[in-house]
């Protein structure tokens, strides 16, 4: 073979003097996803997951929501209220006492105009629940609030401490009367004012109320 036919030779294409084709690389099918990407895919999703996993909880106590039951406002259907001067009538959703007072002066010299009267059943003293006594005679009156903790009692009219080592008389809540005479009440310690022998002058009438 003369020097002039082998360079010829080297210069055809190597298709054509193997006979066979050569491998080219395979074109990626469309729609599949690299390695790569799957890989950086898995990381950040995993990253965001870890960031919900710890901040999710604080932002979920942080997103403002209608607070239901005890510490919002607790409606009370107007059949729902004691007639004035009867027995108290214990809300369990709400923690209260709705006591419906006569107008005058009560039986320990407290003026009132009468109305509704929402009482925290939590004793002020170490905070024990404070049933209504309606057989309990003490002072010659029989009906009275009292703790069964340390003792400390309450008059009805009003949850006024008489006895015992509770600092103060009951703590009351206020009282909204709505226009068809439901009422509603707004509970929690946020809402809560401190008893006093003042608590009767804090209830609020009913309009048009009859026993």
């Amino acid at each position: 073979m003369t020097l002039a036919n082998l360079r010829r030779q080297q210069a055809v294409p190597l298709e054509e003097r193997v006979g066979t084709p050569v491998a080219s690389p395979v074109p990626r099918p469309r729609g599949l996803v690299s390695r790569r990407v799957l890989i950086l895919g898995g990381f950040w999703s995993g990253l965001m997951l870890a960031l919900i996993g710890v901040l999710g909880p604080s932002f979920d106590f942080l997103y403002p929501r209608r607070v239901r039951g005890f510490g919002g406002p607790i409606p009370v259907a107007r059949t729902q209220i004691p007639p004035p001067g009867g027995d108290p009538l214990r809300n369990f959703e709400g923690r209260f006492w709705l006591v419906h007072l006569e107008p005058g002066t009560t039986p320990h010299g407290e003026k009132t105009r009468g109305g509704v009267l929402a009482l925290w059943t939590k004793c002020p003293h170490l905070g024990c629940t404070v049933p209504w006594r309606p057989e309990f005679n003490f002072l010659g009156r029989r009906g009275w609030f009292r703790c069964p903790c340390h003792g400390s009692t309450y008059t009805k009219d009003g949850g006024i401490r008489v006895y015992g080592p509770a600092p103060r008389s009951m703590d009351t809540f206020p009282v909204e009367v709505k226009e068809d005479g439901s009422i509603v009440v707004e509970t929690g310690p946020a809402n809560a004012e401190k008893g006093s022998p003042d608590n009767p002058s804090r209830a609020v009438k009913i309009p048009g109320f009859t026993v």
